[in-house]
């Protein structure tokens, strides 16, 4: 009798056990799922543009802000340059408005604008000289920033035709000369930034040299624009114009 109530005890502990054991395996289960349920995606990255195959349509969105070119247009000595002008790489800063474009072209997160720099927010804030190295963190290359107010060199949105003008204008370029913008795009270290910008950004559409290239031969043909059979007569940097009446090649 004694034994059968031992044998009895010994069941019924192992039962306990077996049944201790399956609670801990279902509450595991539970709180990775719930665990699971709560984490979600991960958040899109602030202010970038991805070569994922998510991102490639939002790519050619973004790039595509710009109207489509003409027959003539892309035929143009000037085409190269805007493909990559239109692109995110440089029209995020280059925006219609005072915000600088992100992801999808959405604006830049946390409001900032042109206007963040007088409230004590310039874009070297958060912008250092290098990328940061949080992944999915700021992006950064030397004198980070909007182009000023005064000349904010708008990218975004504007044709072949438009931007060719725009960009020989001494006006509305920040004051340069065509040499002086090939030596800007191709010397620059921010726009260098643009074909090396680290993580998953995407860079423009063509190589830097062919950028270059194809800059090269607009200058060349003095900033001819799609429909002009010749160039304009572009106003000469004053050191030129001073060499010109002196008769001395310019310094």
């Amino acid at each position: 009798m004694d034994m059968r109530r031992i044998g009895r005890v010994t069941l019924t502990t192992f039962e306990w056990l077996g049944v201790i054991v399956f609670g801990l395996l279902l509450l595991i289960v539970l709180a990775i799922s719930v665990t699971l349920s709560c984490v979600g995606k991960d958040p899109e990255p602030m202010g970038e543009d991805h070569l994922t195959a998510e991102a490639v349509a939002d790519q050619a969105e973004v790039e595509m802000m710009a109207p489509a070119p003409t027959a003539d247009e892309a035929k143009s000595l000037f085409a190269p340059v805007h493909r990559v002008l239109a692109s995110p790489r440089c029209a995020n800063c280059h925006p219609e408005g005072d915000r600088p474009l992100a992801r999808r072209g959405g604006a830049h997160a946390m409001n900032v604008s042109r206007l963040s720099a007088d409230d004590g927010l310039a874009c070297g804030t958060c912008h250092a000289e290098h990328n940061s190295v949080v992944p999915d963190g700021p992006p950064g290359a030397p004198h980070w920033g909007l182009p000023p107010a005064e000349t904010p060199m708008v990218f975004q949105g504007r044709s072949v035709t438009a931007l060719c003008q725009q960009l020989r204008d001494r006006e509305r370029n920040g004051d340069r000369s065509l040499d002086e913008l090939l030596h800007h795009i191709s010397e620059d270290p921010l726009v260098l930034w643009g074909w090396q910008p680290g993580g998953d950004r995407a860079t423009p559409p063509i190589s830097h040299e062919k950028f270059v290239a194809g800059f090269t031969a607009w200058v060349e043909a003095k900033g001819i624009c799609p429909g002009e059979t010749e160039p304009p007569a572009l106003d000469p940097v004053e050191g030129e114009t001073e060499a010109a009446e002196s008769g001395e090649a310019p310094v």
